[in-house]
């Protein structure tokens, strides 16, 4: 037999395809010559082919036990071991490989694909600009260490390895998803759109993950509507994907289109039922339509099928406190900080439900940790002082920084008359809006605006210590006895102001008890405002008084709302549009000290009345936030303020009859 003619017949049927003829030649060979090297290399590589993997990589073995000195048999046996995810022996093998011919990119691409996967980021890294160096016209080794760049944060020279293997080949569609997808991570949104639609050019048939990520560019920016017509586009491609479901469902929610992001979620698990991202996205749009239960269960189901994601249990004892199940919320949000001790959110929720149990000293400790949790409704003021940790003040310089919304700077100003007494000399940096009031109510304390950047007296390092106004609670509030019932008020309004307006209003009720309304909270967390907020209608009962006359203390733009419930109801809340409490909070502040009575949901309208020492009732919401603390009737921060909680989730029927019962009582 001529061994060598045989054996490149061989060769020519197996690239042919003919794999049987061709393993039927090498066996031949075999029997003439059992040590052809050669031979049990090509029968390895036709196992390979036929996914006979063990018997494959035992052929290449005994063809390196015979040759040690040919590097393709290496590289063959490192490509059958990642495909069989040995990781480490195919890494290996390529070693042996380079270590025979140096110059080959393609082992050097090769062993950079096998330690990414093993993440070895760095050294995969290394193997891609080995094997760029000795080829620099490959365009997948570019794309390859484009996204190990990526994984490693460094998004500049990801894509710039992205676009130099386009500039070798314009024609690929991967390479420009990835190239999007760093683009968006980058925060370049409008340029990882155009990407992506470059993507799309290329490969229309295989796109779904490319439309999915379009979309979700789409909806950072805002534009919900092309952001849901990628979603669509996408189902179109592939009915089946999850993903696209789950992404539709947050974008119809995002736009205000609860029921059929619902429905959306759905279908997700119609797909999928064991979907935990789409129950945890199904239990926070439960929640903010107040399906309670319903929420729950999707939560629970969530876990079940991810026992590890930290925010569900977030999210899952936030329902289980607005159920009041106080127990059962703290203990899932330790649940949360078994699988993150540092979770952000779980040790602020545990500080507030202390706060509201009354347990200032563990509440307050764990309320430090608002400053690491992004939603905060507050920014962190960077002064170069040392914080204040209790020490003596006396003769010492305190900067106060105030915080959060207009009603918590109020509600915490009332400190800084504790703060007083400790013989410091007190500067204080607060909301533009809210300086007039509270330097006339002290006058002693120095106050400044805050602004960006701050006003250079606060910069002085030669002021002692600083603290933001919240954490004095930590110092100066850390049991009931601490709250100082004995001082009615601590703001001052101005009093010609307050005299003018009490004048007017008096005129216009014709010496009828003046009575101011806040009906609605505005703030960030919709859910959270929801449920404080009561519907104008719901008020009837008490704008029927015919005893009392009704001022509007509603900040925003209402008159649309009033005048609608005017005509229905032939009821009038006098709404004096020369007072706007959103700009001019000093003369907000007149309004309400010229009035008698102030009714008003949990808003900053409560805060400004009760620092002001008036009479004002307060509608709590049935899980109330933690300032107002459980059961009582009255608040440990305003002496003057009595509370009237409501009894029973979405049902203020029997608050309001109380409320009634108490108006005929103070007539």
């Amino acid at each position: 037999m001529n061994t060598e003619s045989r054996l490149q017949e061989g060769i020519s049927l197996h690239q042919e395809g003919k794999l049987d003829q061709a393993e039927l030649i090498y066996q031949q060979i075999l029997q003439v010559n059992p040590k052809n090297a050669e031979v049990l290399h090509l029968l390895g590589m036709i196992a390979y082919q036929v996914e006979k993997y063990d018997l494959a990589i035992n052929l290449i073995n005994q063809a390196i036990e015979i040759d040690n000195r040919q590097p393709v048999f290496f590289k063959s046996l490192g490509c059958i071991l990642q495909e069989r995810k040995k990781l480490r022996e195919a890494i290996r093998a390529y070693q042996e490989a380079i270590e025979l011919d140096p110059a080959d990119s393609k082992i050097h691409k090769n062993l950079g694909d096998a330690l990414k996967q093993q993440g070895e980021l760095e050294l995969a890294i290394d193997a891609y600009n080995k094997a760029i160096e000795f080829n620099p016209h490959n365009a997948e080794t570019y794309n390859n260490l484009g996204t190990v760049l990526q994984d490693k944060g460094n998004l500049e020279p990801a894509i710039a390895a992205y676009r130099e293997a386009l500039e070798i080949n314009p024609n690929l569609a991967n390479t420009y998803y990835n190239l999007g997808n760093a683009l968006r991570e980058q925060g370049n949104l409008e340029h990882a759109v155009k990407t992506y639609h470059k993507a799309l050019k290329i490969n229309s048939s295989d796109s779904v993950e490319i439309l999915n990520n379009l979309g979700l560019t789409l909806q950072e920016q805002g534009n919900l509507e092309r952001a849901i017509e990628a979603y669509h586009k996408a189902l179109k491609t592939n009915p089946n994907s999850t993903n696209a479901h789950n992404n539709l469902g947050n974008a119809l929610w995002k736009q205000g289109n609860l029921e059929h992001a619902i429905e959306t979620y759905h279908k997700a698990l119609e797909i999928n039922p064991n979907n935990a991202i789409t129950y945890y996205n199904l239990g926070n749009i439960l929640r903010e339509q107040g399906e309670l239960e319903l929420a729950i269960d999707a939560y629970n189901k969530a876990i079940e099928f991810n026992p590890h994601n930290a925010e569900t249990y977030n999210n899952l004892g936030t329902v289980l406190q607005d159920k009041g199940n106080l127990e059962s919320a703290i203990a899932t949000y330790r649940k949360a900080l078994e699988i993150d001790p540092d979770d952000q959110h779980a040790h602020l929720n545990i500080s507030m439900l202390h706060l509201l149990q009354g347990d200032f000293k563990n509440g307050w400790q764990q309320y430090q940790w608002r400053w690491k949790y992004e939603k905060i409704p507050s920014e962190y003021r960077d002064f170069p002082q040392l914080f204040w940790s209790g020490e003596n003040l006396s003769g010492k310089t305190i900067l106060v920084w105030a915080e959060q919304g207009i009603g918590d700077e109020i509600m915490f100003a009332s400190m800084l008359h504790d703060l007083r007494q400790s013989n410091a000399n007190i500067m204080v940096e607060c909301e533009r809006r809210l300086v007039s009031l509270f330097q006339r109510s002290f006058p002693d304390i120095q106050f400044f605006c805050r602004r960006n950047p701050p006003y250079q007296q606060l910069l002085n390092t030669s002021i002692d210590y600083q603290i933001p106004m919240g954490s004095l609670g930590q110092w100066l509030r850390t049991n009931l006895s601490s709250f100082k019932q004995d001082q009615s008020y601590y703001l001052t309004a101005c009093p010609d102001k307050t005299a003018e307006l009490r004048n007017k209003y008096q005129k216009l009720a014709n010496n009828k008890k003046l009575v101011g309304i806040s009906w609605k909270s505005t703030g960030t967390d919709k859910r959270r405002a929801l449920a404080k907020s009561i519907p104008l209608k719901t008020w009837i009962p008490i704008l029927s008084r015919s005893n009392c006359y009704f001022i509007n203390l509603q900040y925003g733009d209402v008159g649309s709302e009033l005048s609608l419930f005017e005509s229905e109801t032939r009821l009038k809340i006098y709404w004096d549009q020369g007072i706007d409490p959103l700009t001019h909070l000093d003369d907000f502040a007149a309004q309400i000290s010229a009035l008698d009575l102030i009714i008003s949901i949990d808003n900053s309208t409560i805060h400004m009345a009760g620092a002001l020492g008036k009479k004002v009732w307060t509608l709590l919401p049935y899980a109330p936030d933690w300032r107002w603390l459980l059961g009582t009737e009255d608040t440990i921060w305003y002496p003057t303020m009595k509370l009237f909680r409501q009894n029973k989730i979405e049902d203020w029927q029997d608050t309001f009859q109380q409320l009634s019962s108490m108006i005929t009582a103070n007539a």
